[in-house]
């Protein structure tokens, strides 16, 4: 079991003789939102101040952290729907004109890696 940290805290001498043994201090969390619109949450063990930040932002409470988290989240599983629906159009356009051209829908569904109904083609079956 560690019964110290391997180095020791500023205001310690590491003797154990100056009476004066400074307990190791807690880590302290923030939040931060930066001007990219990147969040953030910050652990600092130190003097007590805030902690300085490495680019451009400002220092947020945690409900507000919370509350961008779960904006992005939801941002990001609107966006994957668009990007998957998207792809799924783009499939049954490209099984569609395989279809219209003859191609047998074994083949058209290979090819366009179409997996949903089958789908009449005006004029392209006999």
């Amino acid at each position: 079991m560690l019964d110290s940290l391997p180095w020791p805290w500023p205001g310690h001498d590491g003797d154990g003789d100056d009476g004066g043994d400074q307990p190791a201090p807690q880590p302290r969390n923030f939040w931060v939102v930066y001007e990219d619109g990147v969040i953030a949450q910050l652990t600092v063990t130190g003097d007590g101040s805030d902690p300085v930040l490495s680019r451009p932002g400002r220092l947020i409470t945690e409900a507000e952290y919370q509350v961008l988290q779960a904006q992005m989240l939801a941002d990001q599983e609107a966006r994957l729907a668009e990007l998957l629906a998207a792809e799924e159009a783009q499939r049954l356009q490209d099984y569609t004109a395989l279809i219209a051209v003859g191609i047998p829908d074994a083949v058209a569904r290979s090819l366009s890696s179409y997996t949903g109904q089958a789908k009449a083609v005006a004029g392209g079956e006999s």
